[in-house]
């Protein structure tokens, strides 16, 4: 990994190809770097996966479906040039910004009532069987740990390792928490603030959920060396004496001591990520009887009908519980230390109970943020009409010229930006039409709801738009978007992989504009802070350390998961042709 100091200004100037260039790219830290196809790295390129990654490691147990590995360090993924929307450009950068993206954090509050952790051991069946893939996790009683560890990674990182520019904002686009309750939530806001005790616990002082040594049911790992259990039967999982104990436990969040949004996800606005909120279930999150498995005669196909007759456990009742409608998430994000005050959300956004925003920074770029969670339930996503015709103007307020419906070209007056989109389903999740009423709220179905197809539409008829960042499927993907009528560039469609399964990553997202106008954004993925073997820490570093490994080892969405993408798919530059107004 290359090391290299800052050069003085006479340094650079006498390196650069010419003093006018030498100008305009000082605002950049490495500057001196980017005006070839080979950029140098910022020093803290070290802490990505582009000098290290974590990989499968030697065999720890072997059970009767399968084995149990450790994690170990591999070789780092250099970035890989993508030229699908345009051909590279040598020419040198401008002006630059970068900012880092979190998704599908899931912090869970696995003792909670209202989770029906039975349901996981349906998983492989039909009818509806993918919906209860992951309806437990050997691993989420350690979930804001994780949270911790990548916030105290990407403050060490700082910096974008091509462009060398100070992160900007963090952005966590969606599924922020597991389910839509109140507790979660204040984890996750007061984690990304800092400065605060974190008690990841809710209800008694003791642990009181299904891995509890007490609990009875070989369907769950149990950390305790006392009991037997199908994950150590059939895939050789360790025991792990006191930590059920342990993940109880208060740490101080470091916070990301940055400027940070959010967008709404399933999981944030549906129970169980499927669900609209009601009372009865809402009773149910703050109560003190915890589901032990189905109901009588359990339907499959609908697993929630007569789910008050499914046999309990009591638990302790904890009002912190309690599950939030839309306007409630909205609210707790101006309970805040952090900064911007609502994290993208304003006063119409209180005011109206929507969840969409849009975020201008630095005079030329535009950050729009879409609820694609769609009211009446189900996991996927869609946006509704009233949110369709708010985005087009977003859009039409970012741009001189346009193309209409009708393929049209439109001038105006408006200044120039370039867009990013953010949100939590990314264009191939945006298939929920469900039409259901949220009983909480009638009219938030924003009838009728759009598709991807349409919405995909509509953005291609605005040449500024060149990246739209999401999450959802839980695995890096990286799509390019042409233009269909070849009326635009395309865009970027950048899907990011999950804090809560394989790999437990996060992305770098660094957009430049070289001086003929053109753009290339690069992304970089980076591991959270903990060290890849567990044996021998305490404390947080051990706990998030043995998350990452169970993850890896989870048997539903492992090492053999799609989580990881492809290589083309993580540390990446991708380029978009130039735009007339970019040029200098």
């Amino acid at each position: 990994m290359a090391r290299f100091p800052i050069l003085s200004r006479r340094e650079f100037l006498k390196l650069s190809a010419g003093a006018a260039a030498a100008t305009q790219l000082a605002r950049l830290p490495f500057a001196e770097a980017l005006a070839g196809r080979s950029p140098r790295l910022a020093p803290t390129a070290s802490l990505t996966t582009l000098a290290a990654t974590i990989v499968k490691g030697e065999k720890a147990g072997q059970g009767t479906k399968g084995a149990y590995y450790r994690l170990a360090l591999g070789e780092g993924e250099p970035h890989i040039l993508r030229t699908d929307l345009a051909p590279a450009s040598s020419s040198p950068i401008r002006i630059a910004t970068t900012f880092v993206q979190l998704t599908d954090i899931h912090l869970v509050d696995a003792q909670s009532p209202a989770r029906v952790e039975f349901l996981d051991r349906y998983g492989d069946e039909s009818c509806p069987g993918q919906d209860f893939i992951a309806a437990q996790r050997a691993h989420e009683t350690l979930t804001v740990q994780v949270l911790e560890s990548m916030v105290r990674r990407l403050r060490k990182i700082g910096v974008g390792p091509v462009t060398g520019v100070p992160f900007r904002f963090v952005v966590a686009t969606g599924d922020n928490t597991d389910n839509e309750q109140l507790n979660e939530l204040r984890w996750f806001v007061d984690t990304m603030d800092g400065g605060q005790l974190i008690t990841p616990n809710s209800g008694g002082p003791a642990y009181e959920g299904v891995q509890a040594a007490s609990w009875g049911d070989g369907e769950y790992w149990h950390p305790d060396a006392s009991v037997s259990d199908k994950y150590k039967a059939d895939y050789g999982f360790p025991d792990a004496p006191g930590l059920l104990a342990q993940s109880l436990k208060p740490f101080r969040a470091r916070g990301v001591g940055l400027r940070w949004i959010q967008a709404l996800g399933n999981h944030d606005g549906l129970m169980q990520g499927n669900v609209h909120r009601n009372d009865a279930l809402n009773q149910i999150a703050v109560g003190s009887a915890k589901f032990t498995g189905p109901p009588p005669a359990f339907d499959l196909c609908n697993p929630f009908e007569n789910l008050l007759a499914a046999p309990t456990m009591p638990v302790t009742a904890d009002l912190a519980r309690q599950t939030l409608r839309r306007a409630d998430y909205i609210e707790q994000m101006f309970h805040t230390t952090g900064a911007p005050v609502g994290h993208g959300f304003r006063a119409r956004n209180r005011a109206d109970g929507t969840a969409y925003y849009t975020w201008d920074r630095e005079g030329w770029l535009r950050f729009i943020t879409l609820d694609t969670v769609n009211p009446g339930g189900y996991d996927s996503g869609s946006i509704g009409q009233t949110q369709f015709d708010w985005l087009e103007q977003q859009l039409i307020a970012a741009h001189s010229r346009y193309f209409d419906a009708d393929g049209n070209v439109v001038r105006t007056k408006n200044a120039n930006r370039v867009v990013v989109l953010l949100s939590h389903h990314g264009l191939r999740s945006l298939d929920n039409p469900n039409t259901a009423p949220d009983p909480d709220d009638p009219g938030a179905n924003d009838l009728p709801r759009i598709m991807a197809d349409q919405i995909e539409a509509l953005v291609h008829r605005f040449p500024n738009v060149v990246a739209w960042v999401n999450g959802h499927t839980h695995d890096n993907v990286i799509t390019p978007r042409p233009d269909p009528a070849k009326q635009t560039n395309g865009f970027w469609d950048i899907g990011t992989a999950a804090h809560v399964d394989w790999t437990s990553q996060s992305r770098i997202v660094e957009l430049a504009v070289r001086q003929d106008g053109s753009i290339s954004i690069w992304c970089t993925i980076f591991d959270h802070d903990a060290p890849a073997d567990p044996r021998g820490l305490t404390g947080l570093p051990y706990l998030a350390s043995l998350n990452r490994e169970l993850t890896a080892n989870d048997p539903q969405y492992g090492f053999d998961s799609k989580g990881p993408g492809q290589p083309p798919d993580r540390n990446v530059e991708l380029t978009l042709p130039p735009l007339a107004w970019l040029r200098r």
